[in-house]
């Protein structure tokens, strides 16, 4: 199996020392993986599946005070799932929604711990390819978690700021355009996070002190 996680940041925030009230920052980060897996059957057959993943997460918020932030991101995301084989078998999934989070930050100085709530809506849309069949299906998926991490100001308007998912409620309702069918699975526990890697790090930069 070989596997490639890129996560890169773009531009954002200053949570240091530097951050103040009515301060407005931009940010945010994106991501990239893929996973492969072969199996060779004795050399007379090779099958396997590959899965990527991208995601694109925009962001914009501000400090109500200088420990407390609201702010509100758009999540672009998507997948795929090929399966390798004799016969096609291939998934593809997007999801473009937003999301809205409030942190609160203890302390002064650089490194500054947090914790936060969010709330995000991401409709989507799942198509599925087997032989010559094509299945569509609608998507929409509504979660809700408290989360911890932390922010480090590189200098007076950069900050890297880590997320951790800790405690959280997922909800996706699957729907077969065509059909009469409809499923919906939930999730709720300790790092519930369907949608996203449980640990991510954006970079923020303030714009307006």
């Amino acid at each position: 199996m070989k596997k490639i996680i890129l996560a890169t940041a773009i531009t954002a925030l200053s949570l240091s020392a530097q951050a103040q009230k009515n301060s407005w920052y931009a940010g945010g980060n994106v991501g990239l993986s893929s996973t492969t897996h072969k199996t060779d059957n004795n050399g007379t057959e090779k099958d396997g599946s590959k899965q990527t993943s991208w995601s694109f997460s925009p962001e914009v918020g501000t400090f109500l005070t200088n420990h407390l932030q609201l702010g509100i991101g758009v999540t672009l995301m998507g997948s795929k799932d090929d399966a390798r084989t004799a016969i096609k078998n291939e998934t593809k999934s997007t999801y473009n929604g937003a999301t809205v989070y409030s942190r609160y930050f203890f302390g002064e100085g650089n490194f500054r711990p947090f914790l936060g709530v969010n709330v995000s809506v991401l409709p989507g849309n799942s198509k599925t390819t087997l032989g010559t069949v094509t299945t569509e299906t609608k998507l929409m998926n509504f979660g809700a978690n408290l989360n911890a991490g932390f922010a480090y100001g590189l200098n007076s308007r950069v900050t890297v700021v880590g997320s951790l998912g800790t405690l959280g409620f997922q909800s996706e309702t699957e729907e077969v355009k065509g059909s009469h069918i409809k499923t919906k699975t939930t999730d709720f526990g300790l790092d519930a996070n369907s949608l996203g890697n449980r640990f991510n790090i954006g970079v923020y930069y303030t714009f307006k002190k």
